[in-house]
C-alpha cells in the first residue's frame, strides 16, 4: 500500500466529501402514522427484551447459588450440609495459591 502525499490528499478529499454528504439534512417528509407506531413498537420490544435478559441473568445467579449444596462430615445417617459459596471461601483461604486450578 502506498502512503505518499497524493494518495493521502485523495483520501482526505474523499473523507471530507463523505462527511459533508452525510451531514446534509435530507428533505423533510411526512412520516405515516403506521411507520411511527411500528418504530415505537420495535423500541418497546427491544426494551422488554433487554429487561427480560437482565432480570433472568440476575435471578439465574441467585438460583444457582442457593440450590448448590456440598455434603460434609457424614456420621451414620446424619450429614451436615454447607452452601457451595462457603466451601469455596474456605478452600481459597486454606489452599496455597500455587495449588489452585482455574483461569
Amino acid at each position: 500500500m502506498v502512503h505518499t502525499t497524493p494518495f493521502r490528499l485523495i483520501a482526505l478529499v474523499l473523507a471530507t466529501v463523505l462527511m459533508v454528504v452525510a451531514a446534509m439534512p435530507a428533505k423533510a417528509e411526512a412520516i405515516e402514522p403506521l411507520t411511527i407506531v411500528a418504530i415505537a413498537g420495535l423500541v418497546v420490544a427491544g426494551i422488554v427484551l433487554i429487561a427480560y435478559l437482565v432480570v433472568a441473568n440476575v435471578a439465574g445467579r441467585k438460583r444457582a447459588d442457593t440450590g448448590r449444596v456440598v455434603w460434609m462430615a457424614c456420621r451414620g445417617d446424619e450429614c451436615a450440609t454447607v452452601p457451595a459459596a462457603t466451601v469455596m471461601a474456605i478452600a481459597e483461604r486454606e489452599m496455597p495459591a500455587g495449588d489452585r486450578q482455574g483461569p
